[in-house]
């Protein structure tokens, strides 16, 4: 990696303190000379730094197994809507906006919640209109939207029409970064791996972004 900045994406999770469970259980003899141990963790697919996926909306939907390795990494844009308000809509109009997004980029909302992470705010955040998450996906080819808040529609309203639409299309979303004001530029790489698991609708992550 020499010649290039890596920035950790990925918020420190907390035994017995998140607000989607997280528990870890040391098994084993203590260290030493002698000893050792393992862990037996105990958590909700949706702790901490995730990627949702299919399934998580459809039951024959792919999961964490099955969508291709490079929807989870690859070319980034960061789109800066610190400026938008609890509830206020993130429409097509201000995407366009926002920045030049390239045809299958990774595309990544700085709304800049992640201080709200692990508080009583933790779910307030704008919100993508439908027509603006159909031309991502449509007229773009996104297949993974990031943001540093909770989600991407109005908390509380039902439906998920953004989830719904956003999954019959096989992408995945990725949800609770930190730390995207570090990153230098508008453009960068993302890599955000969930683990392979049969089953699993959604994932913790390592997320990094890669800077040149």
């Amino acid at each position: 990696m020499q010649g290039k900045r890596v920035i950790d994406l990925t918020h420190v999770m907390l035994p017995g303190q998140e607000q989607y469970g997280l528990e870890v259980t040391q098994r084993g003899e203590r260290h030493g000379p002698t000893g050792d141990i393992m862990s037996d963790v105990f958590m909700w697919s949706h702790v901490g730094t995730h990627v949702e996926v299919p399934l998580h909306f459809y039951a024959a939907g792919k999961d964490t197994a099955q969508l291709p390795l490079d929807l989870f990494m690859g070319p980034a844009i960061r789109l800066d809507f610190r400026h938008k308000q609890v509830n206020e809509a993130i429409t097509l109009a201000d995407l366009r906006a926002a920045g030049d997004i390239q045809r299958g980029d990774r595309v990544v909302l700085w709304e800049g919640r992640d201080g709200q992470y692990r508080t009583p705010a933790s779910h307030q955040r704008p919100y993508i209109t439908e027509e603006a998450a159909a031309w991502l996906l449509e007229d773009r080819g996104v297949r993974l939207l990031g943001t540093d808040s909770s989600g991407f529609e109005v908390r509380g309203a039902g439906g998920h029409p953004n989830h719904t639409r956003w999954f019959a299309h096989d992408a995945a979303v990725l949800e609770c970064l930190c730390n995207l004001d570090q990153i230098g530029g508008q453009r960068f790489t993302l890599i955000a791996l969930p683990l392979p698991v049969q089953g699993l609708d959604a994932c913790p992550v390592r997320a990094i972004a890669i800077e040149e």
